[in-house]
């Protein structure tokens, strides 16, 4: 399924269209700021972001965003909720941007509504377990491993210094692993 094809097979082009726009996130810019409104739904179609949360000096990263996956954390319909994240661009990125007013300003059938928010769920859900199967892991080599069999083109591109923070480790850690060939 490629980008919002799920809410465009529901409700005609013309109703959608409007709400969609195309955005070129460059490297080192932000999609979304820890504390932003959460009024879109997000699809990469290419580029890598990161998912942080950032506390007083420190920060660790969430989750890492890449080119055929959504980003939906601002899907609760009808709650005016913050991010608890900080979305920036590891690379030039090219998103799919949806507002969610779509489902707010229309007199849609709730059958249809209901067809497309438990689409969202769903991919909401697998995205979050993708995640939380590899950190679910207590060893770090086993949430390495776990990690580069699930994406194995991504982990090359991702700045060390971030997959430090995701797997809570030091970039000097991973360094003296790579050095002693046990990454």
């Amino acid at each position: 399924m490629k980008s919002f094809d799920f809410v465009l097979k529901r409700f005609s082009n013309d109703h959608v269209d409007r709400w969609m726009d195309v955005i070129e996130v460059k490297k080192g810019q932000l999609l979304v700021s820890q504390g932003q409104k959460l009024t879109h739904l997000f699809f990469v179609e290419s580029g890598i972001l990161r998912e942080y949360h950032q506390e007083g000096e420190g920060e660790f990263t969430n989750s890492f965003i890449f080119e055929g996956n959504y980003y939906l954390t601002g899907f609760y319909f009808g709650a005016h909720l913050r991010s608890s994240f900080t979305v920036e661009a590891l690379e030039d990125s090219k998103i799919i941007s949806f507002s969610m007013v779509f489902f707010q300003e229309w007199d849609l059938e709730p059958r249809l509504l209901l067809e497309v928010f438990k689409e969202i769920s769903m991919l909401k859900y697998q995205y979050n377990l993708q995640w939380k199967l590899i950190n679910g892991k207590k060893l770090f080599l086993e949430k390495w491993e776990s990690f580069k069999q699930g994406y194995p083109a991504l982990w090359i591109r991702i700045p060390q210094k971030h997959l430090a923070t995701f797997f809570n480790v030091t970039p000097q850690y991973i360094s003296k692993l790579k050095a002693e060939r046990k990454l």
